[in-house]
């Protein structure tokens, strides 16, 4: 098949989060099973670039900033979504397009599904990574009464009902749609990437003589890391030799923040921050560690930083109530705690770093999972057999 993969996010210069690394991961995925993939993506400046990401097509697109100053989100979706559709075009004039995969974030395919009649149809799909109608609801982004959640959900809506199909990183965010744009959820297949088992492994390296507990992710408030170092500040009372390990970039003044919190608890030494880390280095960190942990405030699912540290056979604490629940179970790959709730983090904390037998046993039950459930070479298959019954339908 020939097939054109729509995503802002794309490595390495508008990298970063679970829809670039899945869209790395089908480009290349998709490539080695034989498949031709074009990418588009987002370009970090104004200029338009085609290249080559091995044998994967990449067309970096700029916006519209370059033509209009742009000043409001709705704008910037709106004519960045024009973009992609003239794109799509094009590429499927050079060559017939046998299927588009888009993504749900910032509703890019919105102008192209539109625009789809029976005559110029390209059969395509569309993948729920974390919906804005969920972030809304759940982390308070866009506010409810903007414009900008009001167009939002009207351009996502659109793409949900447009789209000839649709699939899903989680059963969470199928049910978001559900709800507020009546997609049906028994015709949404959960289908993501995996992981890459041969590279997120248990090593045979040491762990850190510290009890450590590593975090992986971007530095913010969503993301569950303030209530984490409050955690490990309470608990380094206990464990003087405790160390939280945090791996992403920082969102500006958290890191100060963090520190500062730590510093007040009488732990000026509990954080060790190492700032963006190549996604093939993260295993030898996480291998390290006694303990994986990332207690977002909500998290669409499955969470790839949680399914990475259980395959290096680390247990994971994550927070119940959402996404990241369908692949941390509690009491057997991991623990669930609370969203915010420091006490219930701090005892999740002692008990995995007090018992040796118990840590050990749901690493490994972690690894388990993973090789049955989220292996990345079974996953790709997957999503093959999705794609080739949406383009032959």
């Amino acid at each position: 098949m020939r097939i054109a993969l729509v995503s802002q996010a794309y490595p390495p210069e508008t990298g970063g989060g679970g829809i670039s690394t899945q869209t790395y991961a089908k480009a290349h995925g998709l490539t080695a099973l034989g498949h031709e993939v074009l990418v588009i993506c987002h370009s970090a400046d104004a200029s338009r670039r085609q290249l080559r990401d091995g044998d994967v097509n990449v067309l970096r697109l700029p916006g519209a900033d370059a033509r209009l100053a742009i000043h409001s989100e709705p704008v910037r979706w709106l004519t960045y979504s024009v973009e992609v559709a003239a794109a799509i075009a094009e590429l499927h004039s050079q060559a017939p397009l046998d299927l588009v995969g888009l993504a749900e974030y910032g509703a890019e395919g919105c102008v192209h599904l539109l625009n789809q009649t029976e005559w110029n149809h390209i059969p395509s799909v569309l993948q729920l990574h974390g919906p804005l109608v969920m972030l809304a609801h759940t982390v308070g982004w866009p506010e409810i009464d903007s414009e900008s959640y009001r167009t939002g959900i009207a351009m996502e809506g659109a793409c949900v009902r447009l789209a000839d199909a649709v699939y899903s990183s989680s059963r969470c965010s199928v049910d978001w749609c559900a709800r507020h744009y009546g997609l049906d959820p028994q015709r949404v297949p959960i289908l993501h990437t995996g992981v890459d088992t041969a590279l997120f492994q248990p090593l045979d390296l040491a762990r850190d003589p510290r009890p450590t507990v590593v975090f992986v992710g971007r530095l913010a408030e969503n993301k569950g890391v303030g209530t984490l170092v409050a955690a490990a500040a309470r608990l380094a009372q206990e464990l003087p030799e405790l160390q939280l390990r945090l791996i992403g970039r920082a969102e500006p003044g958290m890191l100060a923040r963090l520190r500062a919190e730590a510093t007040r608890a009488g732990a000026p030494d509990l954080l060790d921050w190492l700032g963006f880390v190549e996604h093939r280095q993260l295993p030898e960190h996480l291998c390290r560690a006694h303990v994986f942990a990332a207690p977002s405030l909500y998290e669409g699912g499955p969470g790839f930083v949680y399914l990475e540290a259980m395959a290096c056979g680390l247990p994971a604490i994550a927070c119940a109530g959402s996404g990241a629940a369908e692949v941390v179970r509690d009491g057997e790959t991991g623990l669930l705690v609370p969203p915010g709730d420091v006490e219930a983090l701090t005892q999740a904390l002692r008990r995995l770093l007090s018992d040796a037998n118990e840590r050990e046993s749901m690493g490994r039950r972690a690894r388990e999972y993973v090789l049955a459930e989220a292996d990345s070479t079974t996953c790709l298959r997957r999503i093959e057999a999705f794609y080739t019954s949406v383009a032959q339908a």
